[in-house]
């Protein structure tokens, strides 16, 4: 538990009360491999810290899988336009391999931000870091071409190339697979 509390202190510090007051309200949560998190058209009401595994966020259109974002160990995450608003998701979110969480409740997070200044700021930061994100991801998709998505994806994540299949990572970056193979092939190529 006091990892969560130790990535929260890397947006802002936690009073003493506010961190007695959090640690309190946590549950933990346990997700086989497989297993929805979060389904479309349900209301997303738990922020969630990972000990261990790994989940994506996902949504179909037109029979088509987009990949939002994957998170692993020691990330913080929910279905932030759900949580914040409290109404429908509109992606899904599922462990790629048992996964172990922490949560805390939407109620329980609205009465420590309404009781701790250090809480409220931390909400807020986190929040608005994961705007910031969004909008660099949407970003790099209009500018940047296949091959330099996934070389910046790799780069960025090494630690999930090979937890991740190539299917997710392909839908990740908004390519075929096949595409996505040739892509790695060619950079195997030149490294040989």
């Amino acid at each position: 538990m006091s990892a969560f509390v130790n990535q929260i202190n890397l947006y802002t510090t936690l009073s003493e009360a506010a961190e007695i007051d959090f640690l309190s309200c946590l549950k933990t949560k346990t997700f086989k491999k497989g297993a929805l998190i979060n389904q479309e058209g349900q209301i997303c009401k738990q922020l969630y810290f990972i000990e261990t595994g790994l989940i994506k966020q996902y949504y179909y259109h037109n029979d088509k899988l987009f990949v939002l974002r994957f998170f692993s160990e020691s990330n913080i995450f929910t279905v932030l336009d759900s949580f914040v608003s409290q109404t429908p998701a509109d992606f899904l979110t599922i462990a790629l391999e048992d996964t172990n969480l922490l949560c805390i409740h939407y109620d329980d997070v609205q009465a420590l931000a309404n009781k701790h200044h250090s809480f409220e700021t931390f909400l807020r930061k986190l929040f608005s870091n994961a705007a910031l994100y969004n909008l660099k991801r949407i970003k790099e998709m209009f500018n940047s071409d296949a091959t330099e998505l996934y070389a910046r994806f790799a780069k960025n994540n090494p630690h999930l190339l090979q937890r991740i299949n190539l299917g997710d990572i392909a839908s990740y970056i908004g390519i075929s697979q096949v595409t996505l193979s040739r892509i790695r092939a060619k950079k195997n190529h030149f490294l040989t």
